[in-house]
């Protein structure tokens, strides 16, 4: 266990420029700030400053609300380069308040950092995990946002950094692995798109091969494969080894083994394909998508706007977000694509609620839990994952017509954030999820080895079943 420093990392949730309070600038911070916004110095004491009683030095005046002058509508310095030296030295030169350190997603970050360090190892008998990623995408999700496939990448290799488990990422060169367990397999650059059994999928298959040789010659038993593209990756020799597709949202599937994101979606698939999935059904789970509970936070104050963040697409009622912020005659902010990180967050948490209304059936939808874990309510229609992702009138509603969204949208600012936020993180952040993903990984390894549906001691997750009555 390192005894390492956690440090810092802002958050970009403006906190600390809304905290009321005062900043002291010094008569070097005034020079720096009036050359940076081009104005004379006696010009920029008189437009931006003021005395203080019992302040030696000038202070910057504040906005309306109490807020700093100069922070901008998405909590961005206006003049961070030259910014204060009260404000440079947060947080190590200043003396936080516990009420303060609640609100700041900074220091909750830190906080949650420093519980997961203490948290007590998970047990998992897998020694090595072999994750079979995008074949078309660098592993980088500030360089595509908006793809869903990606960012499962990302969060499985996140999921296996925080179980301890070591693990190798087959993906196209140019990925960035998270965490620090993992290693990097290159299977070179796409030579064109993908579709089963073209040219590319060939050659993809063909230096997947290559890289599984090698790797599945070093790494110690017992040891598993996870795909996470589906058909891309059928066509693969795992040398006896089982193989797992986690995460799986997409419309079909490929091996004996799965981790359905909701009941809903499991259920859809078997529907779909019932002759391949019929004999393999004993072998599944259901185990929720999940993201890193560090990157959201509720922000420090709200607006009074609704947004829909999602492809811009009939199917995902896109359509019916617009009518209903029409019919309350609020804004909306519709985003397709390029949204992410600290603006992601921010856009999500500082909305009056989320309108997801998919008119297909969702497999599990990643922005109505990344609302919750911001503490934004999100208003949903009534089938698919949401059955199981959204509570009704305390994470957010779900919706059948227009009257339905309409109200849900008027009753979003009486549900509580910090209760929506908690539900989050209890159900579907990493802590969450991993012990489940750490029992059903030595669940596989044992059916695989040890007799299928009649291995002995084959519990998905031991935890939901307790001490056995024949003990």
């Amino acid at each position: 266990m390192t005894s390492e420093p956690i440090p810092f990392v802002c958050k970009c949730c403006g906190t600390c420029c809304r905290w009321p309070g005062i900043v002291r600038v010094s008569d070097d911070d005034i020079r720096a700030i009036a050359a940076y916004l081009d104005m004379k110095e006696e010009d920029f004491r008189a437009e931006y400053t003021r005395a203080f009683p019992g302040c030696s030095t000038l202070i910057l005046t504040e906005a309306p609300d109490g807020a700093c002058i100069f922070i901008d509508e998405t909590n961005r310095c206006r003049i961070n380069p030259v910014k204060p030296g009260q404000c440079r030295g947060f947080p190590e030169k200043w003396s936080a308040p516990p009420e303060y350190m609640q609100l700041c997603a900074g220091f909750r970050a830190q906080a949650a950092a420093k519980k997961r360090r203490q948290a007590p190892a998970i047990p998992c008998g897998i020694s090595h995990v072999h994750v079979l990623g995008h074949p078309l995408l660098p592993l980088s999700v500030e360089d595509a946002p908006a793809n869903a496939q990606v960012f499962n990448c990302h969060n499985f290799c996140l999921l296996l950094d925080y179980l301890g488990i070591p693990f190798t990422y087959y993906g196209v060169s140019g990925s960035q692995l998270p965490g620090g367990k993992g290693s990097f397999a290159d299977c070179g650059k796409p030579t064109g798109s993908w579709k089963y059994g073209n040219r590319w999928h060939q050659t993809y298959t063909k230096r997947l091969n290559r890289q599984l040789a090698k790797q599945l010659g070093k790494a110690a038993q017992p040891e598993i494969l996870c795909s996470l593209y589906g058909a891309a990756q059928a066509d693969i020799d795992p040398a006896g080894r089982p193989v797992i597709e986690p995460l799986l949202g997409y419309d079909h599937c490929w091996t004996p083994y799965r981790v359905f994101p909701s009941y809903a979606h499991q259920h859809t698939i078997y529907a779909k394909q019932e002759e391949f999935t019929r004999k393999n059904r004993f072998f599944d789970t259901v185990i929720p998508h999940f993201v890193n509970a560090d990157d959201y936070w509720i922000a420090a104050h709200s607006d009074d706007y609704l947004l829909y963040l999602g492809r811009n697409a009939a199917d995902k009622g896109v359509d019916l977000a617009r009518q209903c912020a029409d019919a309350c005659k609020l804004p909306i902010h519709c985003i397709h694509d390029n949204c992410f990180g600290a603006d992601k967050t921010e856009i999500i948490a500082r909305a009056r609620a989320v309108l997801m209304p998919t008119l297909y059936v969702e497999p599990f939808g990643y922005v109505a839990i990344e609302a919750q874990f911001c503490g934004t309510p999100i208003i949903t229609t009534d089938w698919g994952a949401f059955s199981e992702t959204v509570t009704h009138g305390v994470t957010g509603f779900r919706c059948r017509t227009a009257a339905e969204f309409n109200r849900a949208v008027a009753l979003a600012p009486t549900l509580d954030r910090q209760a929506i936020r908690k539900h989050a993180c209890d159900h579907y952040s990493i802590e969450a999820v991993a012990p489940a993903y750490a029992a059903y990984f030595d669940f596989v390894w044992n059916v695989h080895n040890n007799g299928g549906y009649y291995a002995e001691d084959a519990i998905r997750d031991p935890r939901q079943w307790g001490n056995s009555p024949f003990a």
